[in-house]
């Protein structure tokens, strides 16, 4: 195995672990949270981990088996700008808004958090990456978690509005 596929091989397996942990997070969430609707998102985002593991995994066998990316039919080219972090200022910005604490809030909050760091780390490994489909496959990723990202910020606004703590 050449040293370019260890590299993504190790990489797909740290992914895998932290798909794992964020469905865990957001079945937890849905559980605890107060919030219908928020239940529901948390519950979404916790099958759509289940989607990536499963997509990751994939990858991960394939370069380790036959020592390649693989085409998939469920990823979809996605324009990611490679260089732009998903939000400004990252985890610390966003703790600049916590006034105050209520279940809902720590878990949208945590849950933002998670997308940055995920999308970061799709979205550096992708601008890092040659393979064409390992790029693809990375910046579809990327691309999920963004999405992640968005549905929870629009949860955040409709729950808090922008830039505020729950009162």
């Amino acid at each position: 195995m050449n040293e370019d596929i260890e590299t993504a091989v190790a990489f797909l397996t740290q992914a895998m672990e932290i798909e794992q942990k964020g469905r865990r997070f957001y079945l937890n969430a849905a559980q605890k949270t107060e919030d219908e609707k928020g239940r529901d998102i948390f519950t979404t985002l916790a099958n759509d981990e289940i989607k990536h593991y499963q997509l990751v995994k994939k990858e991960r066998d394939s370069l380790t088996e036959q020592g390649k990316w693989v085409a998939s039919p469920e990823i979809k080219p996605v324009e990611i700008d490679l260089d732009k972090p998903l939000f400004p200022g990252g985890k610390k910005a966003l703790e600049k808004t916590v006034t105050t604490k209520s279940s809902d809030w720590d878990a949208l909050l945590f849950g933002l958090d998670i997308e940055i760091r995920s999308y970061d780390m799709y979205r550096q490994t992708a601008a890092k990456t040659q393979d064409p489909l390992g790029k693809q496959t990375l910046q579809f990723l990327a691309g999920q978690e963004q999405s992640h990202f968005n549905l929870l910020m629009m949860r955040y606004e409709s729950l808090f509005g922008y830039g505020a703590g729950p009162s």
